[in-house]
């Protein structure tokens, strides 16, 4: 049972794409829609607003006595670990009555594994039927200095193995590790696989899908007798706000407050 005044604040990384920024307002309704007795708000920790200040600030203006705060990214890196709770801690000092509790980032959650899966399969049935074994799947991430964020990487795509196996799998990253994406490329077009499809593990709209969407045009314009598929990036979904219904549930049944 749900303690009574109980708020959700989903927080965003934040994008200057306004298609990325619809996207992750249209998630946080459709969660708010699993969640009739909760409020809930999303907000972001740069780039756009509202701000995790005044993202807190609504759940109080709407009678919450309690908030937890649901960090909707991938991987524990900086962000998760260091940039929200810091900054929830410095929002929070002015609503010294508040209950705040830090729920845990979404990682390798059976429903993304369903997602990430789905969108796979969406991409690798537009052509003709090509056997597993002869498809290389090229997994995109954002990249991170955190090597136990390139762990957790390497631990979903293990998972995805389960759901979609293929021939060859590789893992390139856009920024900040390596391998780096542009390194990857011309590596994997070698090796002549029937079909490559490229899949970017990122959440929302923005440049770095902007970036890759061209990269992987022009490796199809290069090897046109190879199949070059870019999957659909994560984006909105009933699974995406399951994941993030199912995250918050669990802080509420074995959540801590966080410290201030």
């Amino acid at each position: 049972m749900l303690k009574p005044r109980t708020g959700l604040l989903i927080v965003g990384h934040g994008t200057r794409s306004e298609r990325g920024l619809a996207e992750f307002r249209e998630v946080v309704e459709l969660v708010a829609r699993w969640s009739p007795g909760v409020a809930v708000e999303g907000c972001f920790l740069e780039l756009a607003h509202p701000t995790i200040a005044e993202g807190l600030e609504r759940l109080v203006a709407r009678r919450c006595e309690r908030v937890v705060v649901l960090p909707l990214l991938l991987f524990a890196a900086g962000h998760a670990k260091e940039d929200i709770p810091a900054a929830v801690q410095a929002a929070a000092q002015s609503c010294p009555q508040l209950e705040v509790t830090l729920a845990e980032h979404l990682g390798c959650h059976e429903r993304i594994l369903q997602l990430s899966a789905q969108r796979y399969e969406a991409a690798a049935s537009l052509d003709e039927e090509v056997a597993a074994q002869d498809t290389l799947w090229l997994m995109v991430g954002r990249g991170s200095r955190d090597a136990s964020a390139l762990a957790e990487m390497q631990r979903f795509i293990a998972g995805r193995l389960r759901l979609t196996p293929v021939g060859q799998v590789r893992v390139a990253y856009l920024a900040m590790a390596e391998p780096a994406l542009a390194t990857i490329l011309p590596q994997i077009a070698e090796l002549r696989f029937r079909r490559v499809v490229v899949q970017p593990h990122l959440l929302f709209h923005g440049d770095l899908l902007i970036s890759l969407e061209a990269a992987v045009a022009a490796m199809a314009a290069q090897w046109p007798h190879q199949q070059w598929h870019l999957t659909p990036h994560l984006g909105v979904s009933d699974l995406l706000a399951e994941a993030l219904w199912d995250r918050f549930l669990e802080c509420e049944s074995c959540g801590s407050p966080l410290g201030r």
